[in-house]
């Protein structure tokens, strides 16, 4: 109440001496130009005619900046925003919700097959526009699938493809990223090979395991939905490039599977914000 009173003695006694045309600066930048009449506790009247007997306006203490008065001092009625102070910045919707992200993936689907995932994503910057992300994937084994020659293969593998999310709306209930993510994958492969023997008339199989080695770079497309403030849903979709599709016998024998391939992810995960 005394620091209140002080300042509206301070601006009366400026509005006395000065017979410039004085400046009311607004919170959210805009001006008034007028002739300053009265400075209260919580208000400010002013004239924007100098004509006698002109309407006289009045405007709430809580909406101005400062005032810049003809002679040239300048008082300002919010002090956060004195020069050389820092303002202070509102809670960003990152830390609102929480910086770290891990998440379990009940399906994902690779091209080398389905599995499950787990990632944890961490918000690099303070706004909430960058993550960095780092999920494992673990693709289950399939069943033989046997062709009219008897040839078959199974799989089982393991992925890890660290990545960068940009979040070019920051932080929302309904989130979307884009971003690329570097994959890496090891297994085995077992192989059923078979053959028809037109002597005997029968098939004859044999199994052989390898080892595999992937490498290549997929582009995401994510989109999460905040449902509490701890709790939520995401999707992802992505496409790229192999690079590396190498097979490794038990002789030390390395087979590539061709040059650059076309791979792609789908990924529906259950998340925990904190």
């Amino acid at each position: 109440m005394i620091r209140s009173f002080a300042l509206t003695v301070l601006l009366s006694a400026i509005f006395v001496v000065t017979n410039g045309q004085d400046v009311l600066v607004k919170k959210n930048g805009s001006t008034i130009e007028g002739k300053v009449t009265e400075v209260g506790i919580d208000r400010v009247s002013y004239k924007i005619s100098s004509e006698v007997g002109s309407a006289s306006f009045v405007i709430k203490k809580n909406e101005l900046n400062r005032i810049e008065f003809g002679n040239g001092q300048t008082v300002f009625i919010d002090e956060r925003n004195l020069p050389g102070k820092r303002r202070a910045q509102p809670a960003s919707n990152s830390y609102l919700f929480g910086r770290h992200l891990i998440n379990f993936s009940p399906f994902k689907a690779l091209d080398s097959g389905p599995g499950l995932g787990l990632s944890y994503e961490i918000l690099a910057d303070e706004k909430g526009y960058f993550g960095v992300i780092l999920p494992i994937s673990i693709i289950f084994p399939d069943r033989f699938n046997y062709t009219f020659d008897g040839n078959g293969d199974q799989t089982e593998s393991f992925y890890f493809s660290p990545g960068l999310k940009i979040y070019p709306f920051g932080q929302r209930k309904v989130t979307y990223a884009v971003g690329p993510s570097v994959f890496t994958g090891f297994g085995k492969q077992s192989r059923n090979n078979g053959y028809y023997d037109p002597n005997t008339g029968t098939y004859t199989g044999n199994n052989t395991e390898t080892k595999i080695f992937r490498f290549g770079i997929i582009v995401n497309n994510y989109v999460n939905f905040q449902i509490t403030e701890r709790f939520q849903i995401g999707l992802n979709a992505g496409l790229g490039s192999r690079y590396i599709d190498r097979e490794t016998y038990n002789d030390n024998r390395q087979i590539s599977n061709g040059g650059i391939n076309i791979t792609g992810e789908f990924n529906f995960n259950l998340g925990l914000r904190f």
